[in-house]
């Protein structure tokens, strides 16, 4: 199955890519007043379907927060991020080369209700795609103001969290060539 992973920000037209949205960052800037608050989602596709429509979080938190889980979902640890703006959660389950993906209504610890159903992808590209999203998401913050990456705490933390992560994966796919 093919997994794409991007991140789209919300603007006054709906919602738009990463991509899309630093390709036009001087017409958009305006639109954001506070990185750390504004709003957006990770759009997950499988196979060229897109998923998760209806939801909308601080998008640079929900974008450390997936980034932050990135090491020990490699690891093979089952993890969970919450949103801050709703009682929705992802749900990553990693079996071998694999990893399931979900995102339900509930707490961490207990779901209610799949609105996302376990779907399973290859865990190369779940990682690939996780850090191709967040290249972009960083590219973007510079593009917005080069000074965030220093001054903004939760740009600092982003990018602390995609080193980790890229760390994590360098070391794995190491140890998968032994």
């Amino acid at each position: 199955m093919k997994f794409t992973l991007d991140a789209h920000l919300d603007s006054g037209d709906g919602t738009v890519d990463a991509t899309a949205f630093l390709a036009r960052v001087d017409a958009l800037r305006d639109q954001v007043s506070d990185i750390s608050l504004h709003e957006g989602r990770l759009v997950l596709s499988f196979d060229g379907q897109e998923a998760l429509k209806e939801y909308s979080d601080p998008i640079v938190r929900l974008m450390d927060g997936w980034l932050r889980k990135l090491p020990w979902i490699i690891g093979g640890d089952t993890e969970t991020v919450a949103l801050r703006n709703s009682e929705q959660c992802f749900a990553f389950v990693p079996a071998g080369e694999s990893v399931e993906i979900s995102f339900f209504t509930g707490s961490e610890t207990e779901i209610e209700d799949y609105i996302l159903e376990p779907t399973t992808v290859r865990l190369e590209a779940f990682v690939t795609e996780s850090l191709k999203a967040a290249d972009t998401m960083v590219a973007l913050l510079r593009g917005l103001d080069p000074a965030l990456i220093d001054s903004n705490e939760d740009c600092k933390d982003l990018l602390t969290s995609l080193s980790e992560a890229q760390k994590a994966w360098h070391d794995y796919q190491l140890h998968a060539r032994r």
